[in-house]
């Protein structure tokens, strides 16, 4: 018998653990209740940045020591950049008290998706839940990833091998594959393709009409070009809600078209596919549903801790013939989620959704992404009516873009004005938005896909905005 010594990362009293386990998800719960006390921002001092630059331990210590360093070190300088009733910025969902305890739960039993485990069958009732709700076709195939990032290079790949008319896994890209979307379309497009091997190069941009949509008339044109030239035209990127300005391409043109075209019709949804909840604004992305693959977002516009997306496939055959593999240490006869992803590794992301959907409801997510519309057609509708502000483009979903005016001010002047209000507002956060351009102004960009916005935050946001023009005109 051996009586060599082992070791184990497990405690050697868990009663501690559990009294700490129990201290932090309190605290934890306790930090989301007062998150509207909390800062959007807090710059990062020396200290703090010096605290993170330390040598690797060597040695151990309590894990009530390390918890403790992390409320000091961490947290206490830790913002609510993305949590808070004000964060507007980019596109962003704050999370739920719910959805970080189901977090803690897939770390805690270390959930690996795998066919064997019920976290597989978990994760394919959350993809027919996200097919009902957005009306795609239940035969359809789904995968749950990372981000919108993942969830479009996923379909886009899927679309390139379906209509190359080689074996693409086997002999690569043949440079002649063309992409096309909207000037609007969001960045992670193009660098899907660039991962994907078919270049940017090989991506047009296809100029907008006054509703930002794509212009069918040139991209019809434009394909037409291309395949004198030689190329292969292959997919279709439609918005439903652009990053920048909230725009949705007509889907059901687009859907038309790609049909009368034989294209792949790729729909990057990220947030705004999610208005299909909406009884009021469900029409605006009609014809999504046709679409041969679309990408969401559920930390989005669900509101859920971050990450977790989906991919959803008309064509289970091409989504599954992309990515399935059977090496010897994971052989297998019939076809599990690994076969329509390229992460191997994948941990449970389904249970916070599972979690989440069941205590809220479709209805209560329907009514929640109709309030954020409102809001900012409300916001909208207070620029509009104040001679201090200008809409720069249209409300169209849930972005307003907008600017400070002044009379007699010049567009060079107005722009260095905003870049100066914009400073301001950085130096205080006492809301949470970023600059854009738009038609070559600078503007101040508010998305709102935040359940814990009110009006009286949007009340708040155009009356300070003018207090600080006001203050820098004089």
């Amino acid at each position: 018998m051996s009586h060599k010594k082992t070791e184990t990362l497990d405690p050697e009293d868990w009663q501690p653990m559990k009294q700490l386990a129990k201290q932090m998800a309190q605290d934890m719960i306790t930090y989301q209740e007062n998150i509207r006390e909390n800062p959007i921002l807090k710059p990062i001092n020396e200290a703090t940045a010096a605290y993170f630059n330390q040598k690797i331990p060597q040695t151990p210590q309590t894990p009530e020591k390390v918890y403790q360093e992390f409320q000091e070190h961490f947290l206490k300088h830790k913002g609510s950049l993305i949590a808070h009733p004000r964060a507007w910025g980019g596109v962003a969902g704050q999370g739920t008290a719910l959805g970080a305890l189901a977090d803690m739960w897939s770390a805690g039993m270390n959930a690996q998706v795998n066919s064997m485990e019920v976290t597989s069958i978990l994760e394919k009732q959350v993809h027919r839940w996200i097919k009902e709700m957005l009306e795609y076709p239940m035969e359809s195939s789904a995968i749950l990833g990372s981000g919108g990032s993942m969830a479009n290079l996923i379909a886009l790949n899927v679309a390139r091998n379906k209509h190359a008319g080689y074996d693409v896994n086997k002999h690569g890209c043949n440079g002649k594959h063309t992409f096309y979307g909207s000037t609007e379309m969001h960045a992670s497009i193009e660098r899907s393709l660039q991962t994907l091997g078919v270049g940017a190069q090989n991506l047009r941009r296809i100029p907008t009409n006054n509703k930002y949509q794509i212009d069918i008339n040139l991209l019809k044109e434009k394909i037409e070009e291309d395949r004198s030239n030689g190329y292969t035209p292959t997919c279709v990127i439609g918005n439903s809600g652009s990053t920048n300005i909230g725009a949705i391409d007509d889907l059901e043109a687009l859907a038309s078209f790609c049909r009368q075209e034989n294209l792949w019709l790729h729909v990057d949804g990220a947030f705004g596919a999610w208005v299909k909840l909406s009884p009021k604004y469900r029409h605006m992305v009609d014809g999504q549903e046709k679409a041969d693959s679309v990408a969401v977002d559920l930390h989005k516009w669900m509101y859920m801790p971050y990450g977790i997306a989906c991919t959803l496939v008309r064509d289970d055959d091409a989504h599954y013939h992309t990515y399935e593999m059977n090496p010897d240490y994971v052989s297998h006869t019939e076809r599990i989620l690994t076969d329509y992803t390229f992460e191997q590794s994948r941990p449970s992301r389904a249970l916070k959704a599972w979690m989440s959907i069941k205590e809220h409801g479709a209805q209560k997510y329907g009514r929640l992404i109709e309030m954020n519309i409102d809001q900012v057609h409300y916001l909208g509708e207070l620029i509009e009516d104040s001679p201090h502000l200008e809409l720069v483009s249209p409300v169209i979903l849930n972005v307003a873009c907008f600017r400070f005016t002044a009379d007699g001010v010049g567009e060079e002047k107005l722009n260095q004005l905003n870049q100066q209000i914009m400073g301001a507002i950085f130096s205080d956060m006492k809301c949470g938005f970023l600059p854009s351009m738009v038609n070559g102004k600078m503007v101040f960009r508010v998305c709102i896909t935040n359940h814990r916005t009110t009006y009286e935050d949007v009340d708040f946001l155009v009356d300070w905005i003018i207090s600080l023009g006001k203050k820098l005109v004089k």
